[in-house]
């Protein structure tokens, strides 16, 4: 039984955390060099799928460590065998978080990030681990706006997408966005901070029926970090009520499903152990 199988008939296994050793790189970005976190396919020595995980407003680092969402979703996909690129969108442009500006103000944009990713991907191309034609991107909140943004371009190497309570409000203003890769999105049916109908409205008018939507009811954003509590957040110039607080907080059930959701949706089109 491959590592994928295993996983994903362990629900419990996605959730627990698994040690992901990384290395700091620079690589050319949109006008100046950005910086990331590289981790290396485990099994494979050329010819891996790869992975670019964007971070949410809050940025990437916690208290000078990656924070854990994406230090254990690394962790999950170069146990998989892929290799996985986080970009910093922030550090290298002096923002710290961006989850209290409002949207019209954010130094950096989703738009912006969706060109990081571009490089990010153009970087992992040049590698020989990496399969130059099998990459994913996933992200969240923010991030997960940036990886739809990038999704509605013509990027080469790039075949899967998924995200996590995605902002879909500007992408659905624009009447002539649709997904050219396939793309999962998951979101809260409650999440009061990235609104799940704009997402729905995106995927209404999909043609190609490239666009996936779960979402889970009673459930809010960030039901993905656990051993957090369910709590209004204050400060947050956005959502469905602006500056009146979000409710944010974990669904284990919600996230394990996501979770087997997400890695069987790039196995789908990546088969990384084919």
């Amino acid at each position: 039984m491959t590592h994928f199988a295993r996983a994903l008939l362990s629900g419990l296994s996605l959730l627990l955390a698994i040690p992901a050793v990384a290395d700091p790189i620079s690589f050319a970005g949109p006008g100046r060099t950005l910086r990331g976190e590289y981790f290396a396919p485990r099994e494979s020595a050329h010819g891996a799928p790869a992975v670019v995980l964007m971070h949410g407003c809050e940025g990437m680092w916690r208290r000078g460590q990656l924070a854990p969402r994406y230090a254990h979703m690394a962790g999950l996909f170069q146990e998989l065998g892929y290799a996985v690129l986080i970009p910093d969108s922030y550090g290298p442009r002096g923002v710290r978080e961006q989850c209290t500006v409002a949207p019209q103000r954010q130094k950096v944009t989703a738009a912006r990030r969706a060109d990081d990713a571009q490089w990010a991907i153009a970087w992992l191309r040049t590698r020989l681990q990496v399969d130059a034609a099998r990459i994913g991107a996933v992200g969240w909140s923010q991030g997960g706006s940036a990886v739809l943004t990038l999704a509605g371009r013509q990027t080469e190497g790039l075949e899967v997408a998924a995200v996590f309570y995605p902002d879909c409000s500007s992408l659905a203003r624009q009447q002539r966005y649709h997904a050219r890769v396939p793309a999962l999105v998951l979101m809260g049916e409650s999440d009061d901070w990235s609104l799940i109908e704009p997402c729905r409205a995106l995927v209404e008018r999909d043609e190609q029926k490239s666009l996936h939507l779960v979402g889970y009811p009673l459930t809010y954003q960030d039901f993905d970090v656990l051993g957090a509590e369910l709590h209004v957040r204050r400060g947050i110039p956005a959502g469905r009520y602006p500056h009146q607080g979000v409710t944010v907080g974990p669904n284990p059930e919600a996230a394990a499903d996501a979770y087997r959701r997400l890695f069987k949706w790039f196995s789908r089109w990546l088969e990384p152990e084919a």
